[in-house]
């Protein structure tokens, strides 16, 4: 198994990278603690009386989302990377946006999607902002978002 570990993914690596006017140049979303791709396959019941006591199924069509878990950060951050005004008004702009959840390379705080590391991309629409300020602790804010097409895997 130790030969193996190399081909591990460690998930510190892997960003939701954003930009909403093309699939290059896309940047991290700041301060990112964790980053989650669901990707979910529909299905349609094709039960008959020939299928005894048990339901039988047939795919039908993918879906999927991605929500990212980020420390609230003041705009004009350095870098390469969007604040959480910008990912804001993004959000309030309606309008798909390039995604890629990818594993970073580059160093802080401008990552970049690394060219020799699989990743997935499309285009998102992003449905949901939710920010946190508790007591004594650092302000986060979620963002969630629901494909809009097809998802793409490369590397």
């Amino acid at each position: 198994m130790a030969a193996n570990q190399k081909f591990l993914v460690y998930g510190g690596d892997y960003m939701i990278f954003i930009n909403p006017s093309g699939s290059t140049n896309l940047q991290p979303c700041a301060f990112s603690t964790t980053a989650k791709l669901t990707v979910t396959l529909s299905t349609r019941d094709v039960s008959s009386k020939d299928s005894g006591d048990w339901n039988e199924y047939l795919g039908s069509k993918f879906d999927w989302d991605l929500t990212s878990d980020n420390l609230m950060n003041l705009s004009g951050v350095t870098g390469t990377t969007l604040s959480t005004k910008e990912v804001f008004q993004y959000f309030i702009a309606k309008q798909p946006v390039y995604i890629a959840f990818a594993s970073k390379t580059g160093t802080s705080p401008s990552w970049t999607v690394s060219g020799s590391a699989l990743k997935f991309t499309g285009q998102a629409l992003i449905t949901s902002m939710d920010m946190n300020a508790a007591d004594k602790a650092n302000g986060t804010y979620t963002i969630a978002m629901k494909g809009n097409g097809v998802l793409s895997i490369a590397q």
